[in-house]
């Protein structure tokens, strides 16, 4: 590799650039989620705020009911830009109990509308930048941690785990090529043919794998191969001791700093310490994104 191997682990795995409401894709997405979110809240209309006739000048804030890291801000501007909000945490900060996030001034029937919607979209994002930024803490730079396509809310949960301090991983299909089981199947399980026809398709190409013996096969044809692109294996659904014997022979066999190593398949916050002691790289998790605890955040009018 060219590069430092943490410099292509982050070209390889992180796409956090993208995950920004400048960028056209990522304001669509966000724009079509909620849209469609508000909606179903919304359905005929507020009928408590239109009830009490109230269309004053009111200011809410939006308060931690836990410890954790906030996230969704620059999403909850964008959502609300035609609302007066005031950030008093930014994405990315611990937050506590009691803290103040967000203060809003405008409407009441604006403010309350939209309180819900908002409030799930703040939670959730918090909550799995917490639940990412606790495992990158405990991993102690061991391994990055990694979100998987395995998420509720598509980008949104991938800019929420880069926000704690993990790597988004594909974004979508045509990020990257990731040979897996089911592809290998249609080549009668032959890794040598599957990564010369990916060889130079794409930039970054991952191949999945089971077992030590085919992780050699394929870091001894990934060597072999005369292409730009940058080369991963990924151990699929591998205990820790036995990822961490295949890379002390990758290492032994000279195979090592041809590929970069992922972990991922049944791991959790109870084993994940194992994976990051194994030499992997990264390790993907999709428990971050689809069993992560909501941070509890509550609005409360001033």
């Amino acid at each position: 590799m060219k590069k430092d191997r943490n410099g292509s682990v982050l070209e390889f795995w992180d796409r956090i650039r993208e995950l920004n409401v400048r960028n056209t894709q990522y304001r669509t997405f966000v724009n079509e989620l909620f849209s469609l979110l508000r909606n179903h809240d919304f359905g005929k209309g507020d009928l408590t705020t239109s009830a009490i006739k109230s269309n004053k000048k009111i200011s809410a804030v939006i308060i931690a009911k836990e410890n954790g890291v906030f996230a969704g801000l620059e999403e909850f501007r964008f959502l609300n830009r035609d609302l007066k909000i005031s950030a008093i945490k930014n994405d990315g900060e611990n937050v506590r109990k009691g803290d103040i996030l967000i203060q809003i001034d405008d409407s009441a029937r604006k403010i309350l509308e939209r309180e819900r919607t908002s409030l799930n979209l703040l939670q959730r994002m918090s909550g799995i930048a917490t639940a990412t930024n606790e495992l990158a803490r405990k991993a102690k730079g061991k391994a990055h941690i990694a979100a998987t396509r395995k998420t509720l809310w598509g980008l949104v949960d991938k800019k929420a785990v880069s926000v704690g301090g993990g790597l988004t991983h594909r974004l979508n299909l045509s990020d990257g090529i990731i040979i897996k089981d089911n592809h290998l199947k249609i080549l009668n399980f032959n890794i040598e043919n599957a990564l010369r026809f990916a060889k130079n398709k794409s930039r970054c190409i991952e191949i999945e794998i089971e077992n030590a013996n085919d992780a050699l096969t394929a870091a001894r044809t990934i060597k072999k191969l005369t292409s730009k692109s940058l080369f991963a294996i990924m151990f699929d659904n591998m205990a820790a001791k036995s990822i961490r014997e295949a890379i002390k022979e990758l290492k032994n066999q000279n195979l090592y700093e041809h590929i970069l190593l992922e972990a991922s398949g049944n791991i959790s916050q109870n084993n994940f310490i194992e994976y990051a002691n194994s030499g992997v790289d990264v390790i993907s998790m999709g428990f971050i994104t689809n069993s992560a605890k909501v941070l509890n955040l509550s609005q409360e009018i001033l």
